[in-house]
């Protein structure tokens, strides 16, 4: 049982008894405060309202997990990569699945090179969150056979779009053996934003563990390049190491 279920279940019964007790302003709270929580719930992977949302790594060692979304892009992520080659960075790439199709090579790449792949849906719709079950099985097994084509791995772990999650996600996720996957510090680096703001942002959050998230799709190569090496720059400061994902989660 989820807490989205104990939350619901409570609001039945609150619910319940506004109405046996003829009080519909008490109804309509009830009615509104679970719509709100719901809301919320949503858009923060930190509440796992839903599911067993991750959202942090390991704290044992000062270590971080910097993963980008969106990718692969022609336009920037080549720089990227090479960027980390010569910092000697690995980093987890959730990969939009039509990307990948139009991008096998690009896509291999990430393998060669010693990063981690991970799925981030087929079409990346805004409506993703309004799929059902079914729709959702369809975006993660497309996306999950893209990158096997092209890659020769099979990820296991999946990110959905914006973050945006439900019970269907979960479900979803469950029966293609997927581990849902969120974040514990991001800099909002798809708004128009300079690099120091994003890292600034970024560094908030930072603590032994974190799961650091980032874009390398539809981002400028030159404000993509900037931040990265500026954050790799602050994260050494501070005695952090950078680390795949899944090193982070064992």
């Amino acid at each position: 049982m989820t807490r989205f279920h104990v939350i619901a279940i409570l609001a039945a019964f609150l619910g319940a008894t506004a109405v046996v007790l003829g009080n519909l302003t008490a109804f309509a709270l009830v009615v509104a405060a679970f719509l709100i929580i719901a809301g919320f719930g949503v858009a923060l992977p930190q509440w796992r309202l839903f599911g067993p949302f991750i959202c942090q790594g390991t704290a044992s060692k000062r270590c971080v997990a910097l993963t980008f979304d969106d990718g692969p892009d022609p336009r920037s992520t080549p720089a990227l990569l090479d960027l980390l080659r010569a910092e000697r960075v690995p980093a987890t790439f959730f990969c939009i699945g039509r990307n990948v199709t139009a991008q096998p090579e690009l896509t291999a790449r990430f393998v060669r090179e010693g990063h981690l792949l991970a799925n981030h849906t087929y079409s990346h719709s805004n409506a993703t969150n309004f799929f059902g079950v079914e729709k959702l099985v369809e975006e993660m097994t497309r996306t999950q056979s893209a990158i096997r084509d092209a890659a020769g791995v099979t990820p296991a772990f999946f990110r959905p779009p914006m973050g945006l999650s439900n019970p269907r996600v979960f479900k979803a996720a469950t029966a293609v053996g997927l581990r849902v996957i969120g974040w514990t510090a991001r800099g909002f680096d798809t708004q128009c934003s300079t690099p120091h703001r994003i890292v600034r942002r970024i560094l908030r959050g930072v603590e032994p563990g974190a799961i650091i998230l980032l874009h390398d799709g539809k981002i400028p190569a030159d404000r993509l390049l900037a931040t990265v090496k500026l954050l790799l720059a602050k994260l050494r400061e501070r005695g952090y190491e950078c680390v795949r994902l899944d090193t982070i989660l064992t």
